[in-house]
């Protein structure tokens, strides 16, 4: 089956990338105010960390982009950069039929469909060979947030360092701003959105010639009840992003982010010379310093390897026997500690 039995007239997908943590998934809440359609087949939602849900496709994110990440032997959380590992790359030849066959039936029935798995920023030449084999209109929303703020939430998250956050945020946006060149996508602030949500999602319809049929119910739940300030728990200036000590291993991130923020603003284009050339001089920065992101993978790596060996051995018979002991041992030492303490004071008034 070819792309042209997908429909006579050419579909439209709009896809959502972006770091975790960085508004994606209020962001696609927001394309199906503007009548997209996002299907029906999400993952669970409404839990602590997400309350008004994730709005992702299942099948998109356990399938296929899982699928990817464990193909290519690679943790979807490593600051390890995949996107030139997923072009014509002959391992995924099967999840890449899998993937054709998944957006035919997402599509069958409509002419725009949209959705959104952080994991696609890092895969996106996967998905791309995908959209030109079925021969679709790919459109891009990108979505931003300071770096600070999305490093701190996903710590909330997964207890993950600040630094190690800086610099997914990095390993996310870097290979979407590459992959998608050429092609029409819209950066979108997390922030901006908040504050202004009719205002921003006017924004994405205009910039994106989206022509579905807006729902003015849908668009008040959106803006009125939806959006809750009160679920975002982190925000950071860009002067915050300047002076934060953890921004010392990526001082990258402040001129980045100051760039998209530009995007954001529609003060500049992603044609213009203004983004272009800033983007070359910034991407050369990250370029030279990326060799260094392999010896932290690696350490992380390990960690993760040391925190399986001691989950299993805290799981065993014989550590569950001594606990008593333990317990015991931890009492003593902190009894020697103490009398320790107790005798340099005694001897501080002789």
């Amino acid at each position: 089956m070819n792309g042209e039995q997908v429909n006579k007239q050419k579909k439209n997908l709009y896809i959502v990338v972006g770091m975790p943590r960085s508004g994606t998934s209020a962001i696609t809440r927001g394309l199906k105010a503007l009548g997209i359609d996002l299907g029906d087949n999400f993952g669970s939602g409404n839990n602590k960390w997400n309350p008004t849900g994730f709005w992702e496709d299942k099948d998109i994110v356990y399938k296929i982009n899982r699928g990817v990440s464990f193909a290519l032997n690679d943790n979807w959380m490593s600051v390890h950069l995949i996107d030139d590992q997923c072009r014509n790359n002959p391992v995924l030849s099967d999840l890449k039929l899998s993937a054709t066959h998944i957006l035919q039936k997402r599509l069958a029935s409509t002419s725009s469909w949209g959705f959104k798995d952080p994991r696609t920023s890092r895969v996106l030449p996967f998905w791309q060979e995908v959209f030109a084999e079925l021969h679709l209109s790919d459109n891009y929303i990108i979505a931003l947030r300071n770096p600070l703020a999305c490093a701190s939430s996903w710590r909330r998250l997964s207890g993950a360092d600040i630094e190690i956050g800086l610099l997914l945020w990095l390993i996310h946006l870097i290979p979407v701003i590459n992959c998608t060149h050429g092609r029409n996508r819209l950066m979108v602030s997390y922030d901006l959105l908040m504050q202004n949500p009719r205002q921003q999602l006017a924004r994405i319809k205009d910039k994106l010639g989206i022509q579905s049929k807006v729902d003015p119910s849908d668009m008040d739940q959106y803006a009125n009840y939806y959006l809750d300030k009160k679920l975002s728990h982190y925000e950071y200036s860009e002067e915050d992003l300047k002076s934060h000590p953890a921004v010392a291993i990526a001082p990258i991130c402040a001129h980045l982010y100051e760039l998209f923020m530009k995007l954001a603003k529609d003060e500049i284009a992603f044609e213009s010379e203004a983004f272009s050339s800033t983007w070359q001089t910034l991407k050369a920065e990250f370029d030279k310093v990326y060799p260094g992101f392999a010896y932290i993978n690696s350490l992380l790596k390990k960690n993760k390897q040391l925190e399986r060996k001691l989950r299993t051995i805290e799981r065993s018979v014989p550590w569950k026997l001594i606990y008593p002991l333990r317990v015991l041992d931890d009492a003593l030492r902190a009894l020697r500690r103490k009398t320790r303490e107790q005798r340099r004071l005694i001897k501080s008034y002789d």
